[in-house]
């Protein structure tokens, strides 16, 4: 039996516009909430063990390093107009 190649990824067109409104977004208000009783038990466990440990360090980690792999192109953009931003 012939095994079925996976669909290529579609290459999203960058929409400069709504991409310039987002990072706006995200330097006026950069903090995201979500729902997750999981997540907040985990961290709070955590929290209470660990000494200095901060839930939003580890949470922006790991949701970075998330959105990093999953729109490499994207995030490099966004980084670096980000950076232009600050300055």
């Amino acid at each position: 039996m012939k095994q079925k190649t996976p669909p290529k990824k579609k290459q999203e067109k960058l929409n400069k516009k709504f991409l310039a409104e987002a990072i706006k977004l995200a330097m006026k208000q950069p903090r995201l909430t979500f729902y997750s009783p999981l997540s907040a038990a985990v961290f709070n466990y955590r929290k209470s063990l660990l000494p200095r440990y901060s839930i939003s360090d580890e949470i922006a980690k790991i949701i970075e390093a998330e959105v990093r792999r999953r729109w490499p192109e994207l995030s490099k953009i966004a980084e670096r107009l980000l950076k232009q931003g600050r300055r």
